[in-house]
Formats: structure tokens, sequence, C-alpha cells
């Protein structure tokens, strides 16, 4: 792992790094046009599942085989629930009251989390340096927050939606992280995600959203982008990347995302940020570069 470490990036490394940054860029403006024809938490479960059964169908076509003890069950059940039910349903939940830009600042936030879970689940050694980026990207995201500081709005409960997803997505990347010495990747990402897909649609259930999905070429579209690109191909290229190159010099690149956000939401869909909204994004993507280049002796959460 030294020589890796003292290995520089490929051109072919990079490329994969910047297209798994627009993949989880482009999410939030896909949910966004899917939305109007579906409620959001059967739209998200309708997302995890096909991701879901893509993998598994994957991992079946390469002749993989899958031994599920009733401990890793229950490990995916729980990774399920936070990574894809809470990460999902924050996600699109929040997506009709957030723009696109500002939601994908705001979910990009989840290292802030899963730093400070890392602390009491995983041991981790925190380092001052990533104290200091812990606190700089809060004060980013209360910044952001600032104009809807009205609890009656919707784009305040937006806020929270999305943050609650990014807590989600923190857990179970904490919990993923739990599960690093497995070799397969299909299997678990895929039984994760259908796994996830029934939380999301008996929560469907449970709030009474109904089952009225218009089926029009623009929402089919945006299942598809979301569940297969943006999901499926995604994962399997982060393992693949993962597998090439240390994490430390891949982590960098996740600042992409927020800033591809943020102008496919000023070019698609008409954004107009504020001063104090531009101050928000800039202070959270400082703490989160603060975090992500801990030095290698302080471990990294992805």
């Amino acid at each position: 792992m030294a020589v890796l470490s003292s290995q520089s990036l490929s051109l072919r490394t990079i490329f994969g790094m910047v297209l798994v940054a627009i993949l989880w860029a482009i999410c939030f403006p896909f949910i966004t046009v899917g939305l109007p024809d579906a409620p959001p938490l059967l739209f998200a479960s309708i997302r995890a599942s096909l991701a879901g059964a893509c993998l598994i169908a994957i991992g079946m076509r390469m002749e993989r085989g899958f031994h599920c003890s009733f401990r890793r069950l229950m490990m995916l059940t729980l990774i399920g629930f936070s990574y894809t039910g809470m990460g999902l349903g924050g996600m699109f939940l929040g997506a009709g009251n957030v723009e696109p830009g500002i939601a994908t600042v705001l979910a990009n936030a989840q290292p802030l989390f899963a730093a400070i879970l890392s602390i009491f689940v995983l041991r981790e050694i925190i380092t001052l340096r990533l104290y200091v980026g812990l606190f700089i990207g809060f004060l980013g995201i209360v910044v952001i927050a600032l104009p809807d500081l009205d609890f009656g709005t919707d784009r305040f409960v937006g806020t929270l939606y999305v943050l609650g997803g990014a807590v989600g997505t923190a857990i179970g990347n904490v919990l993923l992280k739990l599960q690093i010495d497995e070799e397969d990747t299909y299997w678990p990402m895929g039984i994760q995600l259908v796994l996830g897909a029934v939380f999301l649609f008996f929560a469907s259930l449970l709030v009474g959203e109904g089952f009225d999905i218009n089926w029009t070429w623009s929402f089919a579209g945006a299942v598809f982008v979301l569940a297969i690109p943006a999901t499926a191909l995604m994962v399997v290229l982060w393992y693949a990347l993962l597998a090439r190159a240390p994490l430390n010099k891949l982590n960098p690149f996740t600042f992409l995302t927020p800033v591809f956000g943020l102008l496919i939401g000023a070019l698609f869909f008409d954004e107009v940020f504020s001063l104090i909204e531009l101050a928000g994004i800039a202070v959270t993507v400082a703490g989160l570069m603060v975090i992500v280049l801990v030095p290698d002796r302080a471990k990294s959460i992805a």
C-alpha cells in the first residue's frame, strides 16, 4: 500500500474519478425531473430496486456465489436501511423543495457526519486538522440554511430532509467500512439496495403516498439514469477505482461533485445563488477539502 501511495494517478484513473463525480452530481437534477410524475418515496424505491436487481444480475452472470450468514444479513439490512432507505429517502423528499445545486452541496456534507461517527464506531484517530474541517463544514451548512431559518417554509423542511439523508448515507458508509474485507461488490451492494427499496416502499405506504405514477418519457428516462448509471454503474466504477489507487488520492476528486451539481443547476434549472448561499457553498466545500485531505496517519471516510 505504501507503494501505491507514492504513485501518481494515471489519466484513465483521473477520467474515471471525474466520471464518478459527474454521476453523483446528476442525481438531484434527475430526481427533480421525475418528481412531478411520482411520489418521492415510491420513486426512490423504484430507483433502488432497479439498481439492486441490476447488480445482483451481474453477480449471477459472473457466477459469483454469495454466502450470507445471519450476521452479514443483519449488517446488510442496517446498511440498506441507512445508506439506501434514509439516504435516498432524504434526497427524494428534499429535492422537491431545494434547488438541485444547493441540494447537491448539502448532500455531499455527509463526510462531516461520517467523520463524527467514525470516532465512536471505528475508533479512528482524529487530528486537529479534521476537527477544524468539521467546524468549517458545519459553519458552511448553517450559512446555506440561513435564508430559510423560518421553520414554516418548505425549503427549510427540504433542507432538513437532505441533511437527514446525508446522515443516513454517512451511517451506511461507516457500516460499509466494517465490511471492507468482503471481496464481492455486486451481491452485497445489490442486496442492500433491494432491502433499502423495501424500507422505502413501506415508508411510502405508511405516509399514504399511493401508487399514482405517470409513466412519461421524462420519468422513465429519469428512473433509468438514476438507477443504472447514477447508482449501479457508479458503485461498480467506484470500487474498481479503489482497487487501482489509494483512497487518499481518489477522495479529493469528490470536490468536483458539488461543483458539477451547481453548474448543472445553474445551466439547466436556472438556479440563481444569493451571496449568502455562495459564501455557504464555499465554506462547506472548504471544510470538506480539509477533511478529505487529512494526512495518511488518520483514516478517512469515503
